[in-house]
């Protein structure tokens, strides 16, 4: 056989084998994408769930404050109480317009960005639980005037309602600081990389991780 059959015949064999590999780099990618689908359907449906949830939430706590307008104490409380559910809310829709913007159809790294986005949802949570720390006692006025018809804010003293007051809105400014630096972008920063592995799943962490990825690499 001459050198010049030899160079055709291997040529032909790296075309067939380029090929296949091309085939099965696209099969893998389309059972990929296929499984992300799926599972994206399914993060949509619960989203639509906390929609509905929230939804009535906010319905409750608007006619709980409309009910408890003429007392001051129990409508500042609802309406605390009823922003931070709006919040809440607001952040569930947000998910559920990112996820229909999702088009598998576009490039790998786009679907993931987005899909990585929406998987860091439980960190919005944990920065609202976190933020409502101050104002707990919203949260507990509502509940025990509601369930059992009983007024703290009538038994306690008036000094020390104004002290706390003070002390924990003093606090507001340092913890949306704290809160501010929660976020993906700081991810290099030791105490902010344990602090929301300490509050969120390794779920979350991989996908802020992730999307720490995807952003260097745009640059």
């Amino acid at each position: 056989m001459e050198a010049g059959e030899l160079k055709i015949i291997l040529a032909a064999y790296n075309t067939k084998l380029d090929e296949k590999l091309s085939l099965n780099v696209d099969s893998f990618k389309s059972i990929n994408l296929e499984k992300s689908e799926k599972r994206t359907l399914s993060i949509l449906k619960y989203r639509i769930i906390e929609i509905v949830v929230f939804s009535l939430l906010a319905l409750f706590i608007g006619n709980y404050i409309a009910s408890n307008w003429h007392q001051t104490h129990l409508a500042i409380s609802g309406i605390i109480v009823g922003l931070f559910t709006l919040i809440a809310l607001a952040g569930s829709i947000g998910q559920v317009t990112l996820l229909n913007q999702i088009d598998f159809a576009k490039p790998i790294v786009e679907i993931r960005k987005k899909i990585e986005l929406v998987n860091t949802h439980g960190l919005l949570f944990v920065k609202l639980m976190l933020l409502s720390t101050p104002i707990w006692w919203s949260y507990v006025v509502v509940a025990s005037d509601y369930l059992f018809n009983i007024d703290i804010y009538a038994n306690m003293d008036v000094d020390f309602v104004l002290q706390y007051l003070m002390v924990n809105f003093l606090l507001i400014i340092p913890l949306v600081w704290f809160l501010n630096k929660l976020t993906y972008k700081n991810l290099h920063i030791a105490w902010v990389r344990k602090t929301i592995g300490l509050f969120t799943g390794s779920k979350t962490m991989k996908a802020l991780a992730f999307l720490n990825v995807i952003e260097k690499f745009e640059q």
